[in-house]
């Protein structure tokens, strides 16, 4: 359990140090050193390799992580499960080419109106597709086996670095925009070599073909599990990402420059849940197992309560401190285009993280398939309202309907897992914060604006923190966080 902790601190660190990285370069150093339609077409390339990955995997990942405990007992059935696992995803892969080829003409046909520089880069997609699919398979592999430090540290933060270093030539005009595109692509796959020497070094990865040494009745149940998990991970990468997609051949690369970067903004709200899942997760399926319902109840409550107050503070920081943002961006006048988009997706990851562990119970019950079934009717309903919304509101739209899929989402859910389970998340502490969130907004508007951006941004977010923090504290909306601050000031003889 050491390991796992200290591993899941400094993967934490590692992320939070990406989305700095992130912010740098997405609201600074590219709109600096590229044109609006060039970083489009850049962000829309690496969304589609990001949706069409999952299509070529059939729900490997998901399995790897679940199925390898049982089917890799030793070294030669884990060197027989990982070569079994990238053989399957290397199939999937070619399956989807062809299904590609055959629809390649009308796919691509979707972006001859707005998006067609798209079209010459189509074969660029095709190639991240399958070295995002081999990265994805890896990375699983080494969660598996405890090793995240590495492929972390290269998602997060090295493949950042070196698109960074490359916008930079580009800048300079060492490498022409085709190169860079081109070099873009190569930077994954120097990550994706980087990993594979690090599995192959430390001992972790070897290749083995005796696949009759993996236990057949647990490989069927595997490749059942695949096909439904294959289902709710395409649908889940299509309501993430389709609206970028949409948004690129129904008005514009431009227009996806400006959608993706205010998606950006708001998509720190969710890195907290992103966390707070990986430590309730086993917690989760370890009273399912032990059918304690009055762990899950408590589970459920106090993660819901504790995202709700991380997002409620996140959403408040970013929407207050927007202009500040702005004002520091090249081209701040088309990226103020993204306001509203930013608070829209800031609501629904809000309302998302508001729900708690819902997912994580549904999934981990055994009702798991209503979750997959969920998530591929919803996807429907976001391709559908994207249509409608984009042409009529623009970026805006795709904001709405990205929203709106969270929250329809996300009720569905509760309903569901009241009925079947008889809980929910709210308590009376969920209101306190309601009217916590609230105060401190108004209290952010009345709050007099310093002449310098950065000393404002500064100043501003102070106040809030403090205000809003201590009112959480003082209202005792959080168990676990006043326990965490009192063990502070006692440690630091305050209390």
């Amino acid at each position: 359990m050491g390991i796992v902790i200290r591993q899941s601190i400094i993967s934490t660190i590692i992320s939070y140090v990406g989305v700095l990285i992130g912010y740098v370069s997405l609201l600074y150093l590219f709109p600096k050193f590229m044109s609006l339609e060039q970083i489009g077409l850049l962000r829309t390339i690496q969304d589609a390799a990001i949706l069409f990955s999952p299509f070529a995997q059939f729900g490997i990942t998901q399995s790897i992580f679940r199925y390898h405990p049982q089917l890799a007992k030793d070294q030669k059935t884990s060197a027989s499960f990982i070569s079994l696992m990238l053989l399957l995803s290397l199939v999937g892969f070619f399956l989807f080419l062809m299904v590609f080829k055959i629809f390649e003409t009308p796919t691509l046909a979707y972006f001859q109106d707005n998006a067609k520089e798209i079209i010459q880069y189509s074969y660029l997609v095709i190639w991240l597709t399958l070295i995002l699919l081999l990265t994805s398979v890896l990375e699983t592999f080494s969660r598996a086996v405890l090793k995240t430090t590495i492929p972390n540290l290269l998602k997060e933060v090295v493949i950042r670095l070196l698109l960074i270093l490359l916008a930079f030539f580009y800048f300079k005009g060492i490498i022409t925009f085709e190169q860079f595109i081109i070099s873009s692509v190569l930077a994954y796959l120097l990550c994706l070599l980087i990993l594979l020497f690090f599995l192959i070094s430390t001992g972790d990865l070897k290749i083995s073909f005796g696949f009759g040494k993996l236990d057949q009745p647990i490989m069927k149940e595997m490749f059942m599990f695949s096909i439904l998990s294959f289902a709710g991970m395409a649908g889940m990468i299509l309501i993430g990402k389709v609206d970028s997609i949409m948004v690129a051949s129904l008005i514009g690369l431009e227009a996806n420059a400006v959608y993706t970067t205010a998606l950006y903004m708001a998509t720190v709200i969710e890195m907290p849940k992103r966390a707070l899942s990986q430590l309730t997760m086993p917690l989760i399926a370890k009273a399912f197992k032990k059918n304690d319902m009055k762990e899950i109840e408590t589970l459920y409550t106090k993660t819901a309560i504790n995202q709700f107050i991380i997002g409620a503070l996140l959403l408040i920081g970013i929407w207050i401190n927007l202009d500040t943002v702005f004002y520091f961006m090249p081209k701040k006048e088309a990226f103020e285009a993204g306001r509203w988009v930013v608070l829209f997706i800031g609501i629904g990851k809000l309302v998302d993280m508001l729900f708690g562990p819902s997912s994580e119970i549904i999934v981990l019950s055994k009702h798991y398939k209503f979750n997959i079934v969920l998530i591929v009717i919803l996807a429907g309903i976001v391709i559908v309202s994207n249509n409608t919304l984009i042409p009529a509101f623009g970026i805006t739209g795709a904001a709405i309907g990205a929203a709106l899929a969270l929250i329809i989402f996300n009720s569905v859910k509760y309903i569901f897992i009241y009925v079947k389970f008889g809980l929910q998340p709210f308590t009376a502490n969920t209101l306190k914060v309601v009217a916590i969130a609230l105060l401190t907004l108004i209290l952010s508007y009345v709050l007099p604006k310093l002449e310098t951006p950065l000393l404002d941004l500064i100043f501003r977010s102070s106040i809030v923190t403090i205000f809003f923090g201590g009112a959480v504290y003082f209202s005792n909306a959080s168990e676990d966080g006043t326990r965490i601050v009192n063990a502070i000031l006692t440690k630091f003889k305050l209390k």
